[in-house]
């Protein structure tokens, strides 16, 4: 593209957003998907149209790592050097890549045939370890994988979402009396439409950790295979189970028969499968298949999953839907109980829903654990119009990858939730918040809002009642910050993402100053089945300190890497050796690393004690890394630290001056300087770092380092 066409392009695609600086994110967005990288003509540009000036458009687009200031290669390719990617070997692999192809990390350059980075997480650690080239993600990457690298260039490029917005306008539903009737004739068509296609159903796991190892070519194969047979079958593009080690896999439902599921399915061995599929007796096995039936019994040599390793101790309730449905079909969704619990909530009051939400004992589920029911309280009662309730699926934390499989595998689940939410708050549009590079979870959620809308779930008359709600959804540009609620807001409104000082809170004053509720993914995505089930159901879940269940990723180099869903007060044991299987290679536990950058590293001693809240062992934001005896807990640490110091917003001393520093004094015991003094002088600006930042993040930016220290230090001693 010659510089004149780039900048007619731009020059168009900045006339879709509208003049206000709250689109500044969207609009660089939109220019670096044409462009390539943000010259100093395309911000220029951008500022113009925006009304904003361009110190401070270029203050925006330096703050968030996703914006490239300089053009990359014909071929770009990142390699993942995270903690659960190292372990597999992913640093190895960068240097290799180096190595061969005589290349160095870092440099960029339009003139150039091949550039490369360094990653810090690609947030599918359960596919480790994960290189990827122009734009496309391959997992369980190999050296010889890497030597023949040339064969992934050219792949297709994904571009961001356009941001969408329900648009609000009237709905096409009739006026009923209800909004359970209105629904109730949605789901009349929904399943009449289904009885008309009763065909069996095919569905290939392409989740983004499944398309990472083959799904698509996987998909590919079943369809051609179905086609070459003439099989009356439907061949769905679906998400993953959780089951992120038997990717890519396939899921057989059909009338008569129970529903299986064939792990690691090579496209080679899709027609062998059809083959078996059309004969009543064949065993599955003498195929070389493995995999789980959801039956009492074993059944064509399968795995009942009531006996499987896997999912014996598991308790589904927000993942229930995963892997049996199609993730972007509204009548697949309603036939499987979606938006029925907000149509009950419709009929009735706000206030009953939070009263529910608050008998639950639901806290918040991004690491905070505040009661969930009380910040909706809080807001609904707050002055201001109009009020917003903003969903963070931003999850920037290397090593948690379970709220992109939320969104991915049940997006009308959380749409539901966060619809619920809005009602229950009093607020009349809700933004999705979705990390910049998880592109199906955004595209998939999308679907679901557009579907919603022409359903009349989503408008000016949300299911025929006089409630309405508009929702939109935007992409972040990066950033760990993001995970602080008010710096999230302050991106929304199109500045660079930095916390703001509390009080006031966003319940009373969020977004352009009104009432607003962040809510991160997991929590609303089990709204629904509180408001559905009832506060008493809920309670039945988990603990008396922390009710109901919570989904966790496991990844590490363990048997079983994925995501799953327990009762709270689960043990790591039981996650990482009756669940994930144990290390792969036989070896014992050192620990896990237990909540990303923020959490901190727990030693294999602490294995059998209950995780919950703020207790000895706390679950977190939901990411295990299990670590194996040989790893080294201080290249872990270092790990950790250099991404919180490189993540650091900067706008507080102790965060931004203090975690490179301390990662210096680290570097200095591996050079061997006075021990006890150098460990002295890290405990001391780790504590002050704790006490003196200004948000969560930055006082959790020491805590794997405290409690390495705490826990191994010898290994501190030794640097390294």
């Amino acid at each position: 593209m010659t510089l004149h066409d780039a900048k007619r392009a731009v020059a168009e695609a900045l006339t879709r957003f509208p003049r206000e600086r709250t689109w500044l994110l969207p609009s660089l967005q939109s220019v670096q998907d044409i462009v390539g990288y943000l010259p100093d003509w395309a911000l220029a540009e951008t500022g113009r149209h925006l009304r904003v000036p361009d110190s401070e458009v270029y203050g925006v687009v330096t703050h968030y790592p996703e914006f490239r200031r300089a053009p990359r290669g014909r071929h770009h390719v990142r390699v993942c050097t995270g903690v659960s990617c190292a372990l597999a070997g992913g640093r190895g692999l960068l240097e290799t890549i180096a190595r061969r192809n005589d290349v160095p990390i870092g440099e960029m350059g339009g003139d150039k045939t091949l550039t490369l980075e360094e990653a810090d997480c690609f947030f599918e650690c359960s596919v480790a370890p994960l290189v990827e080239v122009d734009g496309v993600f391959h997992g369980r990457v190999t050296t010889e994988d890497v030597a023949a690298l040339a064969r992934w260039y050219e792949a297709p490029h994904s571009p961001h979402a356009e941001p969408t917005v329900s648009a609000p306008r009237r709905s096409a539903t009739i006026r009923v009396s209800s909004a359970e009737s209105s629904l109730e004739a949605l789901v009349a068509d929904a399943m009449a439409r289904r009885r008309r296609s009763s065909r069996p159903r095919l569905i290939v796991h392409a989740g983004t950790c499944g398309r990472a190892v083959g799904a698509d070519a996987l998909m590919s194969a079943v369809t051609q295979a179905v086609r070459e047979r003439s099989l009356d079958a439907d061949v769905i593009e679906g998400a993953c189970t959780g089951m992120c080690y038997a990717a890519p896999s396939v899921l057989v439902e059909r009338e008569g028969a129970p529903r299986f599921l064939i792990e690691r399915l090579a496209p080679g061995s899709a027609p062998a499968v059809l083959d078996r599929l059309a004969t009543d007796g064949s065993d599955f096995g003498s195929a070389g298949c493995q995999g789980v039936v959801w039956a009492d019994a074993a059944w064509r040599g399968l795995v009942p999953a009531r006996a499987h390793p896997f999912w014996t101790p598991q308790h589904r309730v927000l993942t229930a839907r995963w892997g049996s449905m199609n993730p972007e079909d509204l009548d697949d969704a309603l036939a499987h109980g979606a938006y029925r619990a907000l149509a009950r909530a419709l009929d009735r009051s706000p206030d009953e829903v939070i009263e529910t939400v608050k008998a639950s004992g639901l806290q918040g589920r991004g690491g905070a654990f505040f009661p969930t029911g009380m910040k909706w309280e809080s807001c609904r009662r707050a002055s201001g119009e109009p009020k917003y309730l903003v969903v963070n699926g931003e999850e920037g934390e290397p090593g948690i990858f379970k709220d992109r499989h939320l969104m991915e595998g049940d997006p009308h689940q959380l749409l539901e939730g966060a619809l619920l939410a809005a009602f229950a708050v009093g607020a009349s549009r809700v933004i999705l918040y979705i990390h910049g590079e998880a592109n199906l979870a955004a595209e998939r959620l999308a679907h679901a809002v557009a579907q919603a809308e022409v359903a009349g779930i989503i408008g000016d008359t949300m299911l025929g009642t006089n409630t309405r709600c508009r929702v939109e959804l935007r992409r972040g540009a990066g950033g760990f910050i993001l995970g602080e609620e008010t710096a999230l807001l302050e991106s929304i409104e199109g500045r660079r993402a930095q916390p703001r000082t509390r009080p006031p809170f966003p319940v009373e004053s969020g977004l352009w100053g009104k009432p607003t509720v962040i809510n991160n993914v997991e929590t609303l995505s089990a709204i629904p089945s509180i408001v559905g089930n009832g506060a008493a159901w809920y309670g039945t879940l988990g603990t008396a300190r922390a009710r109901g269940t919570k989904v966790f990723g496991l990844s590490g180099p363990i048997r079983r890497p994925g995501v799953i869903e327990v009762d709270n007060g689960v043990t790591l044991r039981t996650l990482l050796e009756d669940v994930g299987g144990g290390i792969a290679d036989g070896r014992s536990w050192l620990g896990a690393v237990v909540g990303g950058p923020s959490g901190t590293i727990v030693p294999a001693a602490l294995f059998d004690v209950a995780m919950e809240p703020r207790e000895r062992v706390s679950p977190g934001t939901g990411g295990i890394v299990g670590v194996p005896i040989g790893a080294s807990v201080v290249d872990i640490v270092k790990t950790l630290l250099r991404f919180n110091a490189n993540e650091s917003c900067g706008k507080c001393t102790p965060c931004r001056e203090g975690t490179p520093r301390l990662l210096a004094l680290l570097g200095e015991l591996a050079s061997g300087a006075d021990g006890e003094r150098t460990l002295a002088d890290v405990g001391a600006l780790a504590e002050t770092i704790q006490l003196a930042s200004l948000c969560g993040l930055g006082q959790a930016a020491p805590l794997a380092l405290m409690r390495g220290l705490e826990t191994f230090p010898d290994a501190f001693r030794q640097g390294g």
